[in-house]
Parts: C-alpha cells; sequence; structure tokens
C-alpha cells in the first residue's frame, strides 16, 4: 500500500527541464522581493531622511515643546 501512494505522488513527465523551470521561477521570485524592498525602502528613506542639522528650537517644536524665552540674552549676558 505504502510503494502504490509513492508511485502515485510521483509522476513521470517528458520535460527533463523540470528542476530548471522551477529554479527559474524561484530566481524570478526573489528577484520580484528584491524589487519591492528597494522600492520601499526608497520611499521609507525619501520620507524620513534628515534634512541636515537642526537647530534647538526647531528639534523642540518637533516634539511639541518650547524653549524658554530668556529675556535679554540667554542669563549670563547682562
Amino acid at each position: 500500500m505504502l510503494n502504490r501512494r509513492l508511485v502515485v505522488r510521483t509522476k513521470v513527465t517528458s520535460e527533463k527541464l523540470c528542476r530548471a523551470q522551477h529554479d527559474l521561477h524561484f530566481q524570478a521570485t526573489t528577484y520580484l522581493c528584491l524589487l519591492r524592498s528597494v522600492r520601499k525602502h526608497r520611499a521609507l528613506h525619501q520620507e524620513y531622511h534628515g534634512s541636515g542639522e537642526r537647530s534647538p528650537e526647531e528639534v523642540a517644536g518637533l516634539v511639541g515643546l518650547k524653549l524658554p524665552h530668556q529675556p535679554g540674552g540667554k542669563g549670563w549676558e547682562s
């Protein structure tokens, strides 16, 4: 009974390149995954890439804070 199930599952084909076709399909899906990943990476990089050095006031504004205002200078100047 076990041998009969094995024979039913493995079929003889006239194709000599079954393995090569499977390999080509695998390579194509892998390359497609690479292309999609690169596209997503570029979109994320463009959206979140820093725009260089930011001032402390700008950084505080990004997180919703304000720097204290000191009239007459930074406090140690007269």
